[in-house]
């Protein structure tokens, strides 16, 4: 399940306490003049509200997700009401707040949204549900909450809150080298057993809201993911099934659809069982052999020799009854594989023994791949865990980190979020029920430790660039002449070298007759108009250690025209 309605429990009480702590800090603020503070969290209250409004609705199937839509912002209930009202005052008092700010287009956006959620000229109702209107104070909220123990179902609401939540601010996190993917998967088919579809569309609505370009069979002729159900019908999502699959093939076919970097595989009994189709392999030596005819010709939008194997097989009366598109896709993987030594699949198991049936033929069993689902779905079931979804949870945040490898963002917020996100399932597992206020603190917590390590880690990465610049644009010997004096002073070797350090005198022959004499003043003198200096002795005599001081003194009375000192050790 994606969701809970929970408009009549303690829980949706709790996720109200939280938005509307945003709400009342955000008028403080904006009391104090603090206008722009104002604005962050009038955003994470329509956030927050927005959240509670998604509660109230079981989340369905993708082409379900606008009546659902539709159904949660008309009120049911008096509850539903208050709460309408309330995202529709969040709305407009956002809205007058970028008005003063100078930001009339967003202000406009902002009260049409207040009106859309039918905003009117009066104070709204309490939006706490109807079994704890009657409570006071948020103190007495907290004691009525806590007077009772949390059902699996109810802790699964607050920790679906909490991903909600991660998902929101990580998709708002600007990410360099933004990948691409397809997912595969095979739709319910009972006939042919479990495909567990739901979370294989699970992942592809949550997936769209990070910074990923995202492609399925839910997304039409190449183009990414778009949650709107007419949208996907107006752009012909079924009229041409090929053009959309052709990013999975591992080299460029038409200008419009590029290799997409990464393809996640959903394993399950149905799509395992479409593979024992009797004509695949056939299926897939005419693919492959199409795919190398077209790959050796000019960009042709019209792909000739793959769309007549497709249609061959897809619609002959020979072949036909056995046919699915998936099985496209996975013909297209294979040649992907064979082609891309880092081809990028990652496999997701959603049944037992999905992988093997699904991939092992050409996918080696050392890839990593992700059994979560399996691992954690029994126990959830059981109530053994906090979370009925903690399978989807688990994995779609692995494939994130997997996804936005390259980010150090994306890796310090997800670090931070996973260590948060234990303390919380500890928190949860304890048997004292958690009331509305520890609740919110602790979201609170987990997304302020995120929000100090990117603060952190963003001064770290503007220090370090403002070093890179400093080298590349200082002249080289001055900075040369303070890396060197840097290193110098950290030196305690050396500098205890100096302390015991006797000078060494040089040895001339003179006409028969033995000199000392003072050896470092000596080839200071030297160098002067010499070019090169032979400097002989006895191993230990100290001759690298008058190197090292002589570099010293050079680099302490050069002059702007003077050569550098570098001491090279060999």
């Amino acid at each position: 399940m994606l969701g809970n309605a929970i408009s009549q429990t303690l829980i949706s009480g709790q996720m109200q306490v939280l938005a509307q702590s945003y709400l009342d800090q955000a008028r403080l603020h904006k009391g104090a003049q603090q206008f722009n503070m104002a604005l962050f969290l009038y955003g994470q209250a329509k956030v927050a509200f927005k959240n509670i409004a998604d509660t109230r609705q079981l989340v369905p199937a993708l082409s379900e997700i606008k009546d659902a839509f539709n159904q949660a912002s008309t009120p049911q209930t008096a509850d539903d009401e208050a709460l309408r009202q309330r995202i529709a005052q969040v709305y407009f008092e956002r809205a007058e707040l970028l008005k003063k700010l100078g930001k009339e287009h967003k202000a406009q956006a902002s009260f049409k949204k207040a009106q859309t959620w039918g905003y009117e000229e009066k104070h709204p109702a309490s939006i706490f549900p109807a079994a704890l209107r009657s409570v006071s104070n948020v103190s007495t909220l907290a004691q009525t909450a806590s007077s009772a123990s949390l059902s699996i179902q109810q802790k699964s609401a607050l920790v679906d809150y909490l991903f909600e939540r991660a998902l929101s601010t990580l998709g708002s996190l600007e990410v360099s080298n933004k990948p691409s993917l397809f997912l595969v998967y095979a739709h319910d088919n009972p006939v042919h057993g479990r495909a567990e579809a739901t979370t294989s569309k699970y992942f592809v609505h949550t997936l769209s809201k990070i910074q990923v370009d995202l492609y399925s069979d839910q997304t039409p002729m190449g183009k990414k993911y778009s949650g709107s159900p007419d949208a996907l019908k107006q752009d012909g999502k079924l009229e041409d099934i090929v053009t959309n699959q052709l990013c999975l093939l591992p080299t460029q076919l038409r200008a419009d659809v590029k290799p997409v970097n990464k393809v996640v595989v959903c394993c399950s009994e149905v799509l395992g069982s479409y593979l024992k189709w009797s004509d695949y392999h056939r299926f897939y030596q005419a693919l492959r052999a199409a795919y190398l005819k077209d790959s050796k010709q000019p960009v042709n939008p019209e792909i000739p020799e793959i769309r007549e194997v497709v249609r061959k097989f897809s619609q002959e009366p020979e072949y036909k009854a056995g046919f699915h598109h998936v099985l496209t896709e996975m013909a297209f993987l294979q040649i992907r594989a064979e082609y891309l030594k880092d081809h990028g699949i990652i496999p997701v198991s959603l049944t037992p023994g999905s992988y093997d049936q699904c991939l092992a033929t050409f996918i080696s069993a050392t890839t990593v791949r992700m059994e979560d689902c399996l691992r954690f779905d029994a126990p959830a079931q059981a109530s053994q865990e906090v979370s009925l979804n903690q399978s989807r949870h688990g994995v779609l945040f692995k494939l994130i980190e997997r996804l936005l490898v390259s980010s150090d963002e994306a890796k310090t917020f997800l670090d931070k979020f996973w260590e948060g996100h234990g303390h919380f399932i500890t928190r949860l597992k304890k048997e004292s029920p958690l009331g509305p206020l520890e609740f919110a603190q602790q979201i609170d917590h987990i997304f302020d430790d995120i929000r100090t390590a990117l603060h952190r880690q963003l001064a770290s990465t503007v220090q370090q660039h403002h070093q890179q610049l400093w080298v590349l644009n200082a002249d080289p010997r001055t900075t040369l002449e303070t890396q060197y004096f840097a290193a110098l002073k950290h030196d305690e070797a050396f500098k205890q070298t100096q302390q015991l350090y006797v000078e060494p005198r040089g040895t001339a022959n003179l006409h028969g007759r033995a000199e000392t004499f003072d050896l470092l003043s000596t080839v200071k003198a030297l160098l002067t108009d010499k070019q090169v200096v032979l400097l002989t002795g006895d191993s230990g005599a100290g001759k690298s250690t008058l190197n090292r001081l002589l570099e010293k003194q050079l680099w302490e009375k050069r002059a702007e025209q003077d050569a550098i000192p570098l001491f090279i050790a060999l």
